[in-house]
């Protein structure tokens, strides 16, 4: 079985529409319309089963989409589908729009300091309920000035300063780091 786990949700499935086979989608990408550019996508299922399927036709609805599947003909046969995330690979993805990004590029930025001293590296970036955050592991010449353990630092102002993308970093501001790592340093 091949592995899915690169490619990205651009829609969650939710229930059929009309008699003829279409299923409502409510996208989860910044492109409204990016349903039409879906041709061969990837379907998980709730019960965590992938099937591969083949886009035969979609329109726009508003906010939601209208999809059909080649060999998906009636209601009945699109519920296994229900609640499901249609996915597509990783290189039929589309650019973010300029000046925003996809989280999961931020992996592996450089942390640097508004003084240039680069700290640590960008580990990955959570989506908390209130705020995106960076799990932030410092490089060991930078442990003693602010944690041997990885801290998450939120993205806003106060914290980071710049997403330089084409130097893959994220400027920090250092007093606030300092603020966020664990009193006990080594």
């Amino acid at each position: 079985m091949p592995d899915y786990s690169n490619y990205i949700t651009v829609c969650e499935l939710m229930g059929s529409h009309g008699v003829r086979g279409f299923i409502k989608a409510r996208p989860t990408t910044h492109d409204p319309e990016r349903h039409k550019l879906l041709k061969a996508v990837v379907v998980e299922k709730v019960n965590g089963q992938f099937v591969e399927l083949e886009v035969e036709e979609s329109k726009q609805a508003g906010a939601l989409w209208h999809l059909k599947f080649k060999g998906f003909d009636t209601p009945e046969s699109l519920r296994p589908l229900v609640n499901g995330s249609l996915m597509v690979s990783p290189d039929e993805r589309i650019p973010a729009p300029e000046g925003e990004f996809y989280l999961d590029d931020l992996a592996g930025f450089a942390v640097k300091l508004t003084d240039g001293r680069t700290v640590g590296e960008v580990l990955e970036v959570q989506e908390l309920p209130t705020v995106d955050a960076f799990l932030i592991k410092f490089a060991e010449e930078a442990q003693a000035e602010f944690s041997k353990k990885p801290i998450l630092a939120p993205w806003i102002e106060d914290c980071v300063s710049e997403i330089d993308e084409e130097n893959r970093a994220i400027v920090c501001d250092g007093d606030y780091l300092r603020a966020l790592c664990p009193e006990e340093r080594p």
